[in-house]
């Protein structure tokens, strides 16, 4: 097949988002033998844009998608997060390609209060999308002509190459990123809780204290120097959603904390993440595995191995190709496969 995906691979932060999960997507699809055409949206439009005057970009990012639908006549449109492109031009492009599909990928959580209306949106003319929140919650955007599926955050070997179970003289003991305190203060809150319950640990906690986020390869040196990573969300209560942080975590051989409420427990086993119910046995837990080195590295080691055998690049593309054109799955799928409307 040929695919185009449509996206933002922010190029303005000169790849410091090289283990996007846009680009890892593109991995997947090419691997798995498919024709791949990486188109930027939002570059597009700043690049025209350059002085911020008027509306030109979004118009120049339109018609030249229209364009390379008109060149490269793709059998398939993946949009991720492509706010710039308007319904009215997937129309046009459907009506010169009537066997075309489109299909949505969405990495927010649904209780963000803009991703529904970005979901409803796209969902007037997508055929499907994809988003990583799983349960019957994603029902209530699907219709007769707009299906709803979940899928997870994918690693990929030739992006998250690390294994940072097989050493154990990393300077960090726990390893957490965050964006910024704003929005969510209660995250910075549960850090620095942590921090205060167990003070024998060595943090490497960004976003909160002054400390900025990390980002490109000094985001993968912070992951080298760890042994552990926080997968902290914004939210632990929607079924299976989790920021990408979790396959950046487990997928470069962190021995990774999951909330059990998150519900990754009915895929891996305590023998593969590190779960947790609440703040005390989250400092609990983590005193455990500093005085159990071994053990860290052994639990690591086997979610490190299960994440990329089940969630890989590979495995996570096909499905959103068997997906969107009602293919048979050709193999079982640990996640939840049920597609909603349609």
């Amino acid at each position: 097949m040929k695919i185009v995906i449509v996206g933002n691979y922010n190029e303005k932060k000169a790849g410091a988002n090289f283990y996007a999960t846009v680009r890892k997507l593109g991995n997947g699809f090419t691997r798995n033998g498919h024709a791949v055409l990486a188109y930027s949206d939002r570059d597009v439009a700043r690049a025209q844009s350059a002085w911020g005057i008027g509306r030109a970009g979004p118009r120049k990012a339109n018609r030249q998608l229209v364009d390379i639908a008109r060149d490269f006549r793709p059998d398939l449109i993946v949009m991720m997060h492509a706010d710039q492109i308007a319904n009215d031009t997937l129309r046009e492009i459907k009506g010169l390609l009537p066997d075309l599909k489109v299909a949505g990928v969405n990495l927010d959580p649904i209780f963000l209060t803009e991703n529904p209306p970005r979901i409803k949106r796209l969902g007037d003319v997508a055929d499907i999308t994809f988003i990583t929140t799983a349960g019957d919650v994603i029902s209530q955007f699907a219709t007769p002509t707009h299906r709803m599926a979940f899928m997870p955050n994918p690693t990929d070997r030739s992006v998250e190459g690390l294994e940072c179970f097989a050493r154990s003289d990393q300077s960090v003991d726990l390893l957490c990123s965050i964006g910024s305190e704003k929005g969510t203060p209660w995250r910075a809150d549960a850090m620095r809780g942590l921090k205060a319950a167990v003070p024998e640990a060595r943090y490497g906690f960004y976003g909160i204290d002054g400390k900025g986020p990390v980002f490109g390869a000094g985001y993968f040196d912070a992951i080298a120097d760890a042994r552990m990573g926080f997968n902290l969300n914004r939210s632990d209560e929607d079924y299976l959603y989790s920021s990408d942080r979790l396959a950046q975590f487990a997928g470069n051989g962190l021995l990774t904390f999951v909330a059990r409420s998150s519900g990754y427990g009915d895929i891996f086993g305590d023998d593969e993440f590190a779960f947790y119910d609440g703040s005390e046995d989250l400092a609990q837990r983590l005193r455990h595995f500093l005085a159990n080195d071994a053990e860290r590295r052994s639990v690591a080691e086997k979610g490190h191995a299960k994440y990329h055998a089940l969630f890989n690049e590979r495995i996570v593309a096909r499905f959103i190709v068997e997906a969107t054109f009602r293919r048979h799955v050709e193999r079982d799928y640990v996640w939840p496969t049920k597609v909603y409307g349609g």
